[in-house]
């Protein structure tokens, strides 16, 4: 039964087949947990799924341009702190590479307002994360405050709806490529990015900045890593998408190892 359900099915494709495979396996694995005695589907049997995509790395340029979109969205009578919130979330997941549903799950009470610091308790490698900002942000946030009119006893989400409850992710998505639009930001195939690609610029101009700043770029992955919630390093290096800007002096920066590391080819032909 559970080969004939895991059994490709027309043109589907090896992700969706992959997906059920691995759903039978942890259902199974689940039952036996709580004392039944089910076939498990080998994990080593599940098909492959070849992880060929690369995100988009915003320039510095598309990311002034997002940002003064942002900065100019209109007063809606309907959602009155419509245009207060998009641009605080923006620089928050954009300055700390937050993954969406970090930022839409803060409180006040995971934001250290004097200190600059933010607070993750439940992320999604069940690490706490204690996040420095820096100070341009901490300047806008205790602006946001100011604008949201929080109380110094309000600990309800630093991003509410309209009701007080968390923020959706749904709208943020369909929000923020509305923006990308306006902006004029497009992917090859002539998508917009997407949210997720936020996080993945942080990494990047992050470790671009810490090279211009002079920093052994062997010390930089490990603080990276850590600021980011990744269990090992090897997630930051395979996180990041170096851009073209970054990648020359990043490279620069490696010289003096590599240099010296193969022998000169020497040309004997007149």
């Amino acid at each position: 039964m559970v080969e004939k359900y895991v059994a490709r099915r027309g043109v589907e494709s090896v992700k969706t087949q992959h997906m059920r495979m691995s759903i039978i396996r942890q259902f199974s694995l689940f039952m036996n947990r709580i004392g039944f005695s089910y076939y498990v589907y080998p994990e080593t049997d599940l098909v492959q799924i070849k992880n060929d995509f690369t995100p988009y790395i915003f320039t510095h340029n598309e990311i002034n341009r997002l940002t003064k979109i942002l900065d100019k969205i209109p007063i809606s009578p309907r959602y009155p702190t419509y245009h207060i919130i998009y641009p605080m979330l923006f620089r928050m997941l954009y300055g700390c590479g937050l993954r969406i549903n970090e930022a839409l799950g803060l409180r006040m009470k995971n934001l250290d307002i004097e200190q600059g610091i933010i607070r993750l308790d439940a992320t999604k490698n069940n690490i706490q994360r204690l996040m420095p900002m820096s100070k341009s942000l901490l300047k806008y946030c205790k602006k946001y405050v100011k604008r949201m009119g929080f109380s110094s006893t309000y600990d309800g989400y630093y991003y509410p709806s309209k009701n007080g409850s968390q923020y959706n992710s749904t709208p943020v998505y369909c929000q923020f490529r509305k923006f990308m639009t306006f902006a004029g930001i497009f992917r090859e195939n002539g998508t917009t990015p997407r949210v997720h690609d936020i996080r993945h610029t942080f990494a990047v101009h992050a470790l671009e900045k810490m090279v211009d700043e002079g920093n052994d770029i062997y010390c930089s992955l490990p603080i990276l890593s850590t600021y980011l919630g990744h269990r090992g390093l090897e997630s930051t290096e395979k996180y990041l998408r170096l851009t073209i800007e970054a990648h020359a002096s990043i490279i620069d920066t490696m010289t003096e190892y590599y240099n010296n590391a193969y022998p000169e080819v020497v040309d004997y032909e007149n």
